[in-house]
């Protein structure tokens, strides 16, 4: 009997990157069903430790179940309601800032035309438009009613999951070929991911921690508002910490004066500097196993397919994606490629 006909290496690749391409359409086609399960997933990871130290307390399965699920409900309706209460104010004060905005429009433009620079009267209108931050708090609002429908949807999701986690260690060795290997791969991937969770909070909450508190001191409004907003912003690499800082810049800039302003600005660039450019690299560092530009680069893959939420996963399900390629000779190249380090030549 004839070998079946060998397909060329060209035709091979072409049919591989478009399988690929027509896998990332339908995940980007399924995000509203595809995060939130996939959320869950990353809960549940991070929740076996606390799932595991109850049960050998001799705590019920069911009720520690229980427990963490009224624990992980409990914190995310403390965050939404914490930022909801202080959208509400903010939008409730908003024409509270619109006098100094005026007067800091009127300066700027000013000396700009002291300079020679004409700044035509549309642009000096929008920019004294209060409606337009009326419309984006609006459509903050309805973003935070939206998620905490979809959290209750996240919440079921993950207890399924747990429920389903107690069985899988068996189902894997169940399994035909060498279980070991994919047992090892599994362990690796719930190892790597509870790691960078772990480090990635403290680090997270330090920075709002540090944040909050000097913009406090300085009087900035709604100091508390930022400090969460570093906290969760901080997840996102390297561009998180930079977009939580927009808006308490802003908010400076209309109600301080320019000490506190420059103030604001140095505490912002210095705090994420220690943090993410110093201290963070140098505890996690090689413990990723990513190289920079790949963290990078899947920030923007992650965050085109699956939104807002693929950018606060995109490490995680980045180092999942190496560690499966590096368990096949064939796709081992590509893992070598993502990692932070050349391999050693003989």
């Amino acid at each position: 009997m004839s070998a079946p006909p060998r397909i060329p290496e060209v035709l091979r690749i072409l049919i591989t990157l478009a399988s690929f391409v027509v896998i990332v359409a339908g995940m980007s086609i399924a995000r509203s069903i595809l995060v939130p399960v996939l959320f869950a997933a990353f809960l549940a990871i991070i929740c076996g430790p606390a799932m595991g130290w109850l049960v050998q307390r001799r705590v019920p399965r069911p009720l520690a179940l229980l427990l963490v699920f009224l624990a992980m409900g409990a914190i995310g309706a403390t965050v939404v309601l914490m930022i909801g209460q202080s959208v509400y104010s903010f939008r409730d004060n908003l024409e509270t800032f619109k006098e100094p905005l005026q007067r800091k429009v009127a300066t700027i433009t000013e000396t700009l035309t002291h300079a020679g620079i004409e700044v035509p009267t549309k642009v000096q209108a929008d920019s004294l438009n209060t409606d337009h931050a009326v419309d984006y708090l609006g459509q903050l609002l309805g973003g935070l009613t939206d998620l905490f429908g979809k959290s209750l949807f996240v919440l079921f999701c993950f207890v399924f999951i747990v429920l389903e986690a107690s069985g899988f260690p068996a189902k894997v060795a169940a399994m035909p070929g060498d279980t070991s290997a994919r047992q090892h791969r599994w362990n690796t991937i719930i190892t790597e991911t509870r790691r960078y969770v772990a480090f990635k909070t403290i680090f997270s909450l330090v920075t709002g921690l540090v944040i909050g508190g000097l913009l406090y001191w300085l009087k900035v409004p709604y100091a508390p508002l930022w400090a969460l907003l570093a906290f969760l912003f901080n997840f996102i690499p390297n561009i998180g910490s930079f977009i939580a800082a927009v808006p308490a810049i802003t908010v400076t800039f209309i109600t301080q004066d320019g000490s506190t302003f420059s103030w604001v600005i140095l505490i912002y660039v210095v705090v994420n500097l220690l943090v993410g450019n110093i201290i963070e690299p140098r505890i996690m560092g090689k413990g990723l196993g990513l190289s920079a530009l790949v963290v990078f680069l899947s920030l923007v893959f992650w965050g085109f397919v699956l939104g807002p939420m693929g950018m606060l996963l995109s490490v995680p399900l980045t180092m999942i994606v190496k560690i499966v390629l590096s368990a096949s000779d064939e796709t081992r190249w590509l893992s070598i490629l993502l990692s932070d380090e050349a391999p050693r030549t003989a």
